[in-house]
């Protein structure tokens, strides 16, 4: 009989407790599946990803190499095309590059800064 009043001590969880937990669990399971739906949906290719880590790694090129002419690189699944627009008051030059995946053609601009040689 002593052993059994022990197991009193654990009190069951309340109906309040329960509801609070399912309603978090709810919410979080909503927000991974819109996440999800978000990926899925996705309207640009993988390539256009890829052509936008080639853009940043041409940008940094260019700014150690003070590279400011136009260019076009070709690339399995995509092209790149650079102009260069300098601003000689400023010292600056915008590079607007094209990227064209198939049939369609997106561009993306960056301000790197000018110097003459």
């Amino acid at each position: 009989m002593p052993l059994l009043k022990n197991f009193k001590i654990l009190k069951a969880s309340s109906i309040a407790e329960s509801v609070i937990a399912i309603s978090i669990i709810s919410i979080c399971a909503l927000v991974a599946f819109v996440v999800y739906l978000n990926v899925v949906r996705l309207k640009k290719p993988l390539l256009f990803f890829a052509a936008k880590h080639k853009i940043n790694a041409i940008v940094e090129q260019n700014i150690s190499k003070q590279d400011y002419e136009d260019d076009s690189y070709s690339f399995k699944g995509y092209t790149i095309d650079k102009k260069v627009e300098t601003n000689k008051l400023e010292n600056t030059a915008s590079i607007t590059f094209s990227i064209k995946i198939n049939d369609k053609t997106y561009t993306s601009k960056k301000l790197i800064p000018y110097h003459e040689e």
